[in-house]
């Protein structure tokens, strides 16, 4: 074979190479930026985490200072990433605070309670079944294989350098240690997710609200 033909049969054969090395590359690329996006947005749409920051300052001698919490968990499921929404309270007034919180009202996947003080709130009369904020604040810590709880990192804040930390926590381990419940509620948690893709799983609306300190 003259040393042209080969040197062109080589050069079509390198060509032949790259051009399939650089299609396997691109169907790989392809292949893990998919993958990436559906995982993101998968976390995305699954857990909303929000950070708020509030500067308590009295100035209407001893007026409360309320703010009102609206937590939205879109989606829940066994083994889903914690959530986490938190409330920090500066007290950067002369006198130290207390602290404290009420349930107002929670929506668990169409369920909905109002409590005892969230009539109150709304000037309604209270039914029969209605809980207090306690007895709410209970039931959504136990009665579920996923536990809604709220903490209050102090009950009492220091004047001027004070901070408070008002968390509300989501969490649904892989295996709550109830089989049973978890296949119940994540049967129901997936065809109320079905049904209304728009709606989140769990609303919950809180009371935070702070006072001067008597002491």
């Amino acid at each position: 074979m003259p040393e042209n033909k080969k040197k062109k049969k080589i050069l079509k054969i390198l060509k032949k190479i790259k051009l399939r090395h650089f299609l396997i590359l691109f169907i790989l690329l392809v292949a893990n930026s998919y993958a990436w996006l559906v995982y993101v947005n998968t976390v995305n749409n699954s857990v909303d985490v929000h950070v708020a920051s509030w500067k308590i300052d009295f100035k209407n001698g001893d007026d409360e200072v309320v703010d009102y919490v609206n937590v939205v968990v879109n989606n829940v499921y066994p083994g889903m990433p914690n959530f986490s929404n938190q409330l920090k309270a500066f007290n950067y007034s002369e006198v130290a605070a207390s602290v404290s919180y009420s349930i107002l009202e929670a929506n668990i996947m169409g369920t909905q309670f109002v409590t005892v003080e969230g009539r109150a709130e709304n000037n309604q009369q209270v039914q029969t079944g209605d809980l207090t904020s306690a007895q709410l604040s209970a039931k959504l810590n136990t009665d579920y294989p996923f536990h809604i709880a709220f903490n209050i990192s102090t009950q009492s804040i220091e004047a001027q350098t004070g901070l408070a930390l008002f968390t509300t926590s989501v969490t649904w381990p892989y295996e709550s240690g109830n089989d049973a419940l978890d296949t119940t509620w994540g049967t129901t948690a997936y065809t109320f997710k079905q049904s209304n893709p728009s709606t989140p799983c769990i609303t919950l609306r809180v009371k935070v609200y702070i006072t001067q300190s008597n002491s």
